[in-house]
């Protein structure tokens, strides 16, 4: 008993009918495609929607090794460092910051002025009181 292939690619090599069934071939063969594509994406989707992929990853997959095979200079090469630094720079209050560290200097500087002066006035003092003879204890 011969084939139902072999039977259909006989027929198609007949002279009358034989174009017509291969044309059919074709086109039915096109639609099957089509009808299985469409199919198998369709189940492929309801299989991704039932599997939890991270947790799949993370038991299958060496992110080790991929990482390890990372370029990072390539990727560092593609960042836009300058405008990575002014988005940084749009962030940070610099008025404010210059304001909070001058009078944080300034502060230290007019204590450290202070002292100076309180110290210099003390040896002043004491130099005119030795030269008025001012609190010796009479002889």
């Amino acid at each position: 008993m011969p084939d139902l292939v072999d039977l259909f690619k006989r027929c198609e090599a007949l002279p009358i009918v034989g174009a017509p069934l291969h044309r059919g071939r074709v086109e039915l063969s096109g639609q099957l495609s089509a009808i299985v594509s469409a199919v198998g994406s369709q189940v492929v989707g309801l299989v991704l929607d039932e599997i939890d992929l991270t947790a799949l990853v993370r038991e299958r997959v060496d992110v080790d090794a991929i990482a390890a095979d990372i370029d990072i200079d390539a990727i560092i090469a593609r960042i836009d460092l300058i405008g990575l630094a002014n988005l940084i720079i749009e962030g940070v209050d610099l008025p404010r910051i210059i304001r909070e560290s001058t009078n944080s200097v300034t502060a230290e500087v007019m204590t450290d002025v202070r002292t100076q002066g309180q110290r210099a006035d003390d040896r002043v003092s004491g130099f005119v009181d030795r030269m008025l003879g001012r609190g010796q204890a009479p002889n």
